[in-house]
């Protein structure tokens, strides 16, 4: 990831960079002209208007990915952000988009809010489920430090659950648009083995077809 201030950071949900790789991306930026650092603002800004205008124009329905609720949302306004002891945290909430998929629950990953660190690093993540006992069992392999960082989310937002439903909700009737406009992704409901052939109808071997679209 290329900061405009010609810094990089990496993707909370990005794999490490390997040492090679971490070098290839330090020389790039290193020897970044001014024309082209221009050029890449050009086409972000251009990508955010066209983004806000049509999300759909960007989002993939893919079984078992998880969608931060800004990118499916850019123009909401209602943010995560809380205090905790003598400082601020924000939450970022994601879905899983596909309707056939009935997970009923919301990925999380907690941040420190710092409005001039451009490399922010994950506190923590966190699986918010509908279901209370599943919450309750999911909290209780939280550290009590954690726990005092949801306690602190909580008390700020006294209608999480109800936030959280809502965008749920939201969530899904944007991938059921999805569904019904772009190519389709089988939800498989056994196990398939990588030989066999693929369900979706392509002939072709499991492994080699729809398998790669579910990692």
């Amino acid at each position: 990831m290329l900061n405009f201030n010609r810094t990089q950071g990496q993707l909370p949900n990005q794999k490490k960079h390997s040492k090679v790789q971490t070098e290839i991306i330090k020389g790039f930026v290193k020897n970044l002209s001014d024309e082209l650092l221009v050029l890449f603002k050009q086409r972000y800004m251009e990508a955010k208007a066209f983004g806000e205008k049509d999300p759909k124009s960007y989002l993939i329905l893919e079984p078992g990915r998880y969608v931060n609720y800004m990118e499916i949302f850019p123009r909401n306004e209602e943010n995560l952000n809380f205090s905790h002891g003598d400082g601020k945290l924000f939450a970022e909430d994601s879905y899983e988009l596909d309707p056939r998929v009935d997970n009923r629950d919301v990925k999380m990953v907690f941040y420190p809010f710092e409005l001039d660190d451009k490399n922010l690093k994950p506190v923590f993540t966190y699986t918010y489920h509908f279901d209370e006992g599943k919450r309750a069992e999911e909290d209780s392999k939280l550290d009590a430090k954690t726990s005092e960082m949801l306690l602190s989310l909580n008390q700020s937002f006294p209608d999480l659950f109800e936030t959280f439903k809502k965008r749920y909700k939201e969530a899904k009737l944007v991938g059921d648009d999805l569904l019904k406009s772009g190519p389709k992704t089988p939800v498989f409901e056994s196990k398939i083995k990588p030989n066999d052939a693929c369900p979706c109808g392509s002939g072709k071997k499991f492994k080699k077809c729809c398998a790669n679209k579910l990692n």
